[in-house]
């Protein structure tokens, strides 16, 4: 249960600590920093380096230099942002602050630290459940991701094309899947602009299209069914041992930039069904209220319901933008870290 702001303001008046191992602060952490900071609790930076997108940027246009902070004792609060390496790196000589880390890794639901402490981890499905404290974080919304889509051209007034903006990677089988199946099925019916764009234009066309296709994942079985791993790789075994497996097979990496994106620029945002595939979130948005879901069973129907729903379009990505913020904004991210640190590690040592 969430504290009240005036509780969490006492309870971390002397200082937030935000650290980051390996690299710069990532997405996550710097939108905490603007909650934290929104809602009154002084914060202090291991570095003035962030990453992220472009367009959701975090602290952009502030002068970082001032916040940053060896970590020293005494403050009130320590986030360990993890997302570079994945791994459990302790912070020492820090007192007894409450202590919380966090990753967005790309890998993030294979990363396991120790019993008694708290991880908030980004892709977090509920099939695959590693083990110890957990917590699912979102990418969510940056304060200037926020403001860049604030005057978005109304809905009615966007192009009636689907947005399908993906760079080649690496662990994305899902939209490689969807390339062949639901995406070719929705050209019959109307436009899908795949054009690659910079992210200035990127954002311009975002908030020019009705549609966003914002889905991401990659598909996975658990290895250890198979005795080689355990017998002949063992390290690689222990990785994908989880505490819990409810499904011979899942997707997991679902979570991505684009898909909040799509929710801040009033598109209607595309992705599989979160109920159906296990996409854990503190607050999950509703098929056909906040977003159109997407049903591998069923990818002609998928598109059927789509077209079908055409006049509730407005409302759903109205709705689906309302509900981001509401929940994902970095004020309601953080109020919910904080109170989750003051219930589950408290005046716990790295």
């Amino acid at each position: 249960m969430n504290r009240s702001e005036d509780e969490l303001r006492k309870a971390f008046a002397k200082t937030v600590y935000l650290h980051a191992v390996g690299g710069p602060l990532t997405h996550n952490a710097g939108c905490l920093a603007e909650g934290l900071m929104d809602l009154g609790v002084p914060v202090k930076l291991g570095t003035a380096q962030i990453t992220s997108r472009p367009v959701s940027m975090p602290l952009k246009g502030i002068d970082l230099a001032p916040l940053v902070s060896e970590p020293y004792a005494g403050f009130a609060g320590y986030i360990v942002d993890i997302s570079h390496t994945n791994q459990y790196a302790p912070l020492e000589n820090i007192g007894s602050g409450h202590v919380a880390y966090l990753t967005q890794s790309d890998i993030a639901s294979f990363s396991r630290i120790p019993n008694g402490r708290l991880l908030f981890a980004a892709h977090e499905n509920s099939f695959a459940v590693k083990g110890g404290i957990r917590r699912p974080i979102a990418f969510g919304l940056s304060k200037g991701l926020i403001a860049a889509t604030d005057n978005r051209p109304a809905f009615q007034n966007r192009n009636r094309t689907a947005l399908r903006n993906f760079r080649a990677t690496l662990h994305q089988s899902l939209r490689a899947l969807l390339d062949l199946t639901y995406v070719p099925a929705l050209q019959r019916y109307l436009p899908v602009d795949d054009e690659l764009r910079a992210p200035e234009a990127y954002i311009a066309s975002l908030l020019n299209s009705a549609i966003c296709l914002a889905y991401g994942g990659d598909f996975y079985t658990p290895i250890t069914s198979n005795p080689w791993f355990v017998r002949n790789d063992p390290q690689t075994a222990e990785a994908h041992t989880f505490a819990r497996l409810d499904a011979k097979a899942m997707v997991l990496r679902w979570d991505s930039f684009r898909l909040w994106e799509s929710f801040a620029a009033g598109c209607l945002t595309v992705h599989l069904d979160f109920e159906k595939y296990g996409f854990a979130l503190p607050v999950k948005p509703e098929a056909w209220k906040h977003y159109a879901p997407i049903d591998l069973d069923d990818i002609v129907g998928s598109v059927t319901q789509l077209l079908d729903r055409e006049n509730d379009w407005p409302a759903i990505a109205e709705a689906g933008r309302a509900w981001a913020v509401e929940h994902y904004a970095p004020k309601p991210t953080a109020i919910r870290v904080l109170s989750d640190m003051l219930a589950h590690n408290p005046a716990a040592k790295a």
